[in-house]
C-alpha cells in the first residue's frame, strides 16, 4: 500500500464540444471530441501520481475494453493498481460529456451497475498515510476505513448521495460541493448572507474541517463561528468536467506535503482554475510550475 489511498468511481469519458447546449431532437457535429480515463477519485489518484506521490487506487472495473484502458492509464503514472477490483460480469462505467463553449459548463451522463462488492480484501505491505473518497464504491470505502481507522481521511463530497452522507461522518476533511451543500441544507442557494449557517448546518454532519467550494467564487471555511472566505483564480472556462476532482486530488496532494489549510485551499483552487481552461478532464491536470506562476500572478 502507498503513503495515499483514494477509492472510488472511475469511468471512461467521451467529452464533445459543441458551440451551445443542445437542443431536443436535432443533429449536431462537434467541434472537438476527448477520450479519455475519468472518475472523481480516478481523476485525484492520477494528479497525485503525476505530481510523484506514492499513490495506491481502489476501484471496480470491469474486464472490457474501457476497463483496461482506465488500467493503463494509471500505471502510466505509477499509481498502484493490484487492489482493483475487476469483474468479468460487471461493464466498466462510460460517461457522455456535453461540454458548452459558449460559458464552459458540462453536462454529464453516465451508466454504473449499482451492485455490492464481495469478498473485499486487500493487499498491502504498509499503512496509507492518507485516505481519500469520492462517496461512491461505498463498501470498498468502509473496508478502508476498518483497515485503517487512524489515518487522515478526506472526503471529496460532490453530489448528496447515500456514500457521501455515511463517510460525511467519519472524514477529518469533508470537502463538499455547493451542490452537496444546498442538498444537504435543503436550500437554494448560497450566498454571502447565509454562509455561516450553511457550514455551521454541515458541522452537524462532520465535526471537524469542513470546506465547501463554490465555483468561480471561491471557496469558505468555519473556524471559530466564522467564516474564512478563499478567492477562485481568475479563468477562462472552455470546459469544467474533473475540475471538482482535481481540486480535490490538489488537497490531498497539499495535505501529503504539509501545507497550511489556507496555502492548500489557495494551491488546491489555483490548480482547478488552470483544469478548466483546457477541454476534458484528466487531460486538463496542469504541471505543477504552472500552479506555481498562477499563485505568484494571483
Amino acid at each position: 500500500m502507498k503513503k495515499i489511498l483514494c477509492v472510488g468511481h472511475s469511468a471512461y469519458d467521451i467529452t464533445y464540444l459543441l458551440p451551445n447546449f443542445p437542443i431536443e431532437n436535432k443533429k449536431y457535429k462537434a467541434q472537438e471530441r476527448i477520450m479519455v480515463s475519468g472518475g472523481p477519485a480516478g481523476n485525484a489518484s492520477y494528479l497525485l501520481g503525476k505530481y510523484g506521490e506514492e499513490v495506491s487506487y481502489i476501484t471496480r472495473l470491469g474486464n472490457d475494453v474501457y476497463g483496461n484502458e482506465i488500467l493503463n492509464d494509471l500505471k502510466s503514472v505509477g499509481v498502484d493498481i493490484k487492489n482493483i477490483v475487476i469483474e468479468d460480469e460487471y461493464v466498466t462505467p462510460c460517461s457522455i460529456i456535453i461540454a458548452n463553449g459558449s460559458n464552459g459548463s458540462r453536462t454529464i451522463i453516465n451508466y454504473r451497475e449499482e451492485t455490492k462488492v464481495e469478498n473485499i480484501e486487500f493487499k498491502y505491505e504498509s499503512l496509507p498515510q492518507i485516505l481519500h473518497f469520492d462517496g461512491h464504491e461505498l463498501d470498498l470505502a468502509l473496508k478502508a476505513i476498518e483497515l485503517f481507522p487512524n489515518t487522515i481521511k478526506v472526503l471529496d463530497a460532490g453530489t448528496y448521495k447515500e456514500g457521501t452522507v455515511v463517510l460525511g461522518k467519519l472524514v477529518d476533511y469533508l470537502v463538499c460541493s455547493e451542490d452537496f451543500a444546498k442538498d444537504y441544507c435543503k436550500i437554494d442557494k448560497i450566498e454571502e448572507d447565509n454562509f455561516l449557517d450553511v457550514l455551521l448546518k454541515l458541522k452537524e454532519l462532520n465535526k471537524k474541517t469542513v470546506i465547501v467550494t463554490l465555483g468561480e467564487r471561491g471557496s469558505i471555511l468555519e473556524e471559530n463561528r466564522k467564516v474564512k472566505k478563499f478567492k477562485a483564480f481568475k479563468a477562462k472556462a472552455i470546459d469544467t468536467t474533473g475540475a471538482g476532482d482535481i481540486f480535490h486530488g490538489a488537497f490531498v496532494y497539499g495535505l501529503s506535503k504539509g501545507f497550511s489549510i489556507e496555502e492548500n485551499i489557495e494551491f488546491a483552487s489555483a490548480c482547478a482554475s488552470l483544469s478548466v481552461e483546457k477541454l476534458g478532464g484528466r487531460n486538463s491536470i496542469p504541471e505543477l510550475y504552472e500552479i506555481d506562476e498562477r499563485i505568484k500572478r494571483g
